[in-house]
């Protein structure tokens, strides 16, 4: 079918094919062109300017729920509760910096970051014992609790050496996060010397205090910076870089 010719300065088109674009002119006449006329490469090239910036980060809900499960345990330790209260710790331990953190652990694995995930995950497990712990000691028929609490105290162990490897870690991060991992350690450490030798726990509020306020600063400035988009509180360089000068690029 040939192609017709207007003002709009397209050339008489002669084309056999069935196959034919349409197009509009300014005038709001339909023209129909043959394709054979029209351009096409043979290869396409795709290029992605911009990728859309993920602003969701899930690291302020582990912060922070961190911070709340450590007042509740720091109040007990300092006095400042009862000590026979631990059927009211346990749903606050269990549901905040327990499934809390478990959550903002998974949220961390489908951003890719290892360290993040890794951290709430584990540290979120612990939350959840204690507050099982806490049940079967109330409700579990146990004989002796101090020394079923013993058990605690193994897994407190296997924890701090757990935490001494993530502020080592940290290092490589920024400021507020080796504090609070090595606040973490202090705090599992006197935790530990209280179950196993009945010493006071109030070493252990102050190390549960040591990790609060720092958790709380960071959550909050992450959040801030993230909604943002700027530095607003500044959470420090990292203290060590782990990472070779050849691979930062």
């Amino acid at each position: 079918m040939s192609g017709l010719v207007y003002d709009e300065g397209f050339s008489q088109l002669n084309d056999q094919s069935d196959i034919e674009l349409e197009m509009k002119t300014q005038k709001g006449h339909m023209i129909q062109i043959p394709p054979s006329v029209i351009p096409f490469p043979d290869h396409y090239k795709m290029e992605i300017t911009s990728v859309p910036k993920v602003n969701c980060d899930p690291g302020p809900v582990g912060l922070f729920s961190l911070c709340v499960g450590c007042c509740v345990l720091m109040a007990a330790d300092f006095g400042f509760t009862a000590e026979s209260g631990l059927l009211l710790r346990a749903p606050w331990l269990f549901m905040i910096p327990g499934i809390a953190q478990l959550t903002a652990g998974v949220l961390e694995v489908f951003r890719k970051n290892t360290f993040g995930s890794f951290a709430f995950i584990i540290y979120g497990a612990l939350w959840c014992g204690i507050a099982w712990t806490y049940m079967q000691t109330l409700y579990g028929g146990v004989e002796d609790s101090k020394k079923e609490m013993q058990h605690l105290g193994v897994v407190c162990i296997g924890y701090l050496i757990f935490s001494i490897i993530l502020f080592i870690g940290s290092l490589g991060l920024n400021v507020t996060f080796p504090i609070i991992l090595g606040f973490i350690s202090f705090a599992l450490l006197m935790l530990i010397v209280h179950i196993f030798t009945g010493f006071t726990a109030i070493p252990v509020a102050v190390g549960l205090l040591g990790v609060a306020i720092p958790a709380w600063y960071t959550g909050y400035a992450i959040m801030l910076n993230t909604y943002a988009e700027r530095t607003v509180l500044n959470v420090g360089k990292p203290i060590h870089k782990w990472v070779p000068k050849n691979k930062e690029d």
